[in-house]
């Protein structure tokens, strides 16, 4: 299955590490179901769709992805590990494009939500934060580094745009009390106190070094799957 949104959860709920598998699709997305309770759950927001833990309260805490290229992850990381090659599938391995190709017609027939506003495989940026959702097309953006310094749900927001690599991210634009507002000059991230960050939100240099900003929700969609499970959205600049 190739999929362009790179969502990432937090396993274990409670005392409970869950494990998964694909169980097939809903509102134009894959779900998966659990091995523990053959409960499904989507892999787009963490909630529970059907199953014994329906109606639990129960959700998937999501966690930062940096959603990009293979060679830029291993500019940042040159001793990461990456899964091998398996000759045995070699028939099924083939070049793909995030944003690219249309969509298939199990997906259209499963979704809830066409929203017409973008092209349904327009890459965007989507973020939540309270009761609020905002879309960030990335193509809007120019090439190299993008800092939006924005609000949602009256909170200050960074966002952090590589519309190259279709790369973006949201933290919280304050550290303690103090509201910081951010820079970008294609190729670093700096705020008005002069520090410099990196693309997981953390400080690198200055008088902040060592800070973590805030996560806030956000994770690179297709349009049609942002839209899909939250129509509400607005789409940044509109």
């Amino acid at each position: 299955m190739v999929c362009s949104s790179g969502v990432g959860f937090n396993p274990k709920v409670e005392d409970t590490l869950y494990t998964f598998d694909v169980a097939g699709l809903y509102n134009g997305l894959f779900v998966m179901s659990d091995r523990q309770t053959g409960s499904v759950w989507t892999h787009y927001d963490g909630s529970i769709l059907i199953g014994p833990l329906a109606n639990s309260g129960i959700r998937l805490e999501i966690q930062p992805i940096v959603h990009t290229t293979w060679a830029e992850w291993s500019k940042l990381h040159p001793d990461s590990v990456v899964l091998d090659w398996y000759p045995e599938f070699a028939d099924q391995y083939r070049e793909t494009s995030p944003g690219q190709g249309g969509l298939g017609r199990m997906f259209q027939e499963t979704l809830l939500n066409a929203d017409e506003r973008l092209p349904q495989n327009e890459m965007v940026l989507g973020v939540n934060l309270g009761t609020e959702y905002r879309a960030y097309v990335l193509a809007d953006f120019p090439p190299g580094w993008t800092v939006i310094n924005d609000t949602i749900s009256d909170f200050p927001v960074v966002v952090f745009i590589d519309s190259e690599a279709d790369f973006g991210l949201a933290f919280l634009a304050t550290v303690g009390d103090q509201e910081l507002s951010f820079t970008a000059d294609g190729q670093s991230i700096l705020d008005h106190q002069g520090n410099s960050w990196n693309v997981s939100g953390r400080s690198i240099s200055g008088p902040l070094e060592g800070t973590q900003l805030t996560f806030v929700t956000s994770f690179v969609s297709e349009w049609y799957g942002w839209a899909a499970y939250h129509p509400e959205t607005t789409i940044y600049g509109e």
